[in-house]
């Protein structure tokens, strides 16, 4: 995986005609799904199609799986398939994942876990800690369901939280959960805001019109990318803990901040210490 998903789009596995539709929103990220968005009686066919399809045909960005739950039928014959070729996608969604001895049914594939349970919350510390997990995403609904809440922000704040914080912990990226109303671009825009401003690095979607409101709300401009770079140059070439770029104090917690900045537009910021 070149860099974290800002705005991967789930799309049930039992429709692959809607995969270029992805590609052409320029979404950077295809959450194939064969849980929830597959009927029972299609899993068997969808898994053995998906495969078959990624076998032949070439995405041109990046691809995750999410899977059945690990304590289904399903689930084990997902990873079963999957982890015969695992250069055919980026990374296993796994849903509902609750106790950490469930990752031992997994191989050596990067993993998302896919946080909709109270007790996957609870949990997310042991979880969030195995070397394979490269990310943790917010399933709202799910969770909502769980608890008897809604999905408003405030209703799931605390739970919000607790992904930024293994996140930011454990060095993995964090998904925003959907938001569930498509033709509500405004008020998507307003939830995209505060989850960045809260710490994600992306939101999920679930329809393609959803992808530019995502993207523009979590990607730096063109400014702050000049500034980011700009300034971490100045630090790199220091043996100071501390230097003055345009008349600011720029310190170890500013570069931390500078350098997620160009890895949210997809740029390595050791690259600048090279040249």
């Amino acid at each position: 995986m070149n860099k974290f998903p800002i705005s991967p789009v789930f799309v049930p596995a039992n429709k692959l005609d809607w995969i270029k539709k992805i590609e052409a929103s320029e979404a950077d990220c295809i959450i194939l799904d064969l849980e929830d968005s597959v009927p029972q009686d299609q899993k068997d066919s969808a898994r053995i199609n998906l495969f078959d399809h990624l076998k032949k045909v070439e995405i041109g960005i990046s691809v995750f799986l999410r899977i059945n739950p690990l304590d289904t039928e399903a689930g084990i014959e997902d990873v079963a398939l999957f982890s015969k070729d695992p250069s055919l996608f980026d990374a296993l969604v796994l849903p509902k994942i609750e106790n950490p001895k469930d990752l031992d049914k997994i191989p050596n594939i990067p993993i998302v876990l896919l946080a909709e349970t109270p007790l996957s919350i609870r949990n997310l510390p042991l979880l969030a800690k195995d070397s394979r997990v490269v990310g943790i995403a917010l399933g709202g609904a799910d969770l909502s369901a769980s608890l008897g809440s809604d999905m408003s922000w405030d209703s799931l704040l605390f739970h919000r939280s607790v992904i930024v914080l293994e996140c930011s912990i454990n060095n993995l990226f964090s998904i925003d959960s959907p938001f569930m109303n498509i033709d509500a671009l405004g008020e998507l825009k307003k939830e995209c805001l505060l989850s960045s401003k809260l710490g994600f690095n992306g939101k999920s979607a679930i329809h393609p019109k959803q992808v530019d409101t995502i993207k523009s709300s979590f990607l730096p401009s063109d400014a702050e990318i000049k500034e980011a770079s700009e300034v971490l140059s100045i630090f790199y070439l220091s043996s100071e803990g501390a230097v003055a770029v345009n008349g600011k104090m720029i310190d170890l917690p500013v570069v931390k901040s500078m350098e997620r900045t160009l890895l949210l537009a997809g740029i390595n910021p050791e690259t600048l210490k090279e040249s």
